[in-house]
Order: C-alpha cells, then structure tokens, then sequence
C-alpha cells in the first residue's frame, strides 16, 4: 500500500472527500455547540456525532474541534464573517 508523504502535502483535497455532511458537522462546530448539540442538529445519537466529528478531523489531519474549524477555513470551506466593530 502506497502512503502520502508526512505533513501539508498529505491533506485530502476537501472539496473531494467533504460531503455536505462533514461540512455540517463543521458548521456546528465553529457555531461552539457541544457534542449533544451537534447529535441534536444532525438527528443522531451522541456516539454518531463523536465518530462524525473525529472523521471530519481524519480528513482534514488535524486533531482537535478549533483546528477542524481553522483548517476549514484556511481550505475555504467555512466562511465565517468578521465580528463588526460598532462605529463610534
């Protein structure tokens, strides 16, 4: 079995290997929800949105929710707009 080479060039292209699915999870996690509120979102039970989630990260290779979500962002997947400042 051939195997990627270590680091930045061993990332899946996402656009190919996210379905709508892992982008949802995505959302939910850069929304801040908890596990029980992604499983609540998706209509799963806990254990599904854990597996879900810990795929999501295998396929972007990062480890963590906030690297899961800046590596979506970094890739384009998630927008996720700038807070506004109030203008004084």
């Amino acid at each position: 079995m051939n195997r990627a080479p270590v680091g930045d060039s061993a990332r899946p292209d996402p656009p190919s290997t996210l379905n709508r699915r892992d982008v949802e999870v995505l959302t939910c996690l850069a929304d801040g929800k908890s596990t029980a509120q992604i499983a609540a979102v998706l209509s799963v039970s806990g254990n599904t949105a854990r597996t879900r989630i810990r795929r999501v990260q295998g396929k972007l290779d990062v480890t963590g929710r906030e690297a899961a979500v800046r590596a979506a962002q970094d890739l384009g997947i998630l927008r996720i707009p700038r807070p506004r400042h109030p203008t004084g």
